[in-house]
């Protein structure tokens, strides 16, 4: 069994109440050997919701207190996103789960391509770092793809 960002099968669960349906997940549940998890959505965040981003870090400096998550009025919500990955995390455990598949660009999900602010301002472009969710799994040996 993988564990697979659910907005990749399908569901509409990104910040913008919509899905990134990939064609190698749509529709798959768990009797297709994927466990679909939204960590935002776990973590206690609606869809839709405002879009957030990391400061002063990548995931694995949210998990260690040293960076943020904020949404774009500037509200933290740095406890939803790690309280997710907790619960991602778990739900992996549980069903045995070593391998998963998550959303490229995602502030939870993103373990190679991440929006980060330039300057202190809200996000104007991507760089190469994990995600609150991608840093707390690969912490615990997970092995990560990334999926556009």
């Amino acid at each position: 069994m993988i564990l697979v960002s659910a907005c990749l099968c399908g569901q509409p669960c990104r910040y913008d109440g919509r899905s990134k349906s990939h064609p190698r997940f749509m529709n798959c549940q768990a009797r297709d050997g994927v466990l679909p998890i939204c960590p935002e959505q776990l973590g206690g965040l609606s869809t839709p919701r405002t879009a957030c981003s990391l400061v002063g870090g990548d995931g694995a400096d949210v998990l260690a207190g040293r960076a943020t998550v904020v949404d774009r009025f500037g509200a933290d919500r740095t406890q939803a996103f790690i309280q997710g990955a907790r619960r991602t995390l778990e739900m992996a455990e549980d069903h045995g789960i070593r391998r998963c598949c998550l959303k490229a660009k995602s502030p939870s999900c993103g373990s190679a391509t991440l929006r980060l602010p330039a300057d202190g301002a809200w996000p104007q472009g991507y760089r190469p770092v994990l995600g609150v969710t991608a840093a707390l799994l690969l912490a615990h040996g997970m092995q990560i793809e990334e999926i556009p």
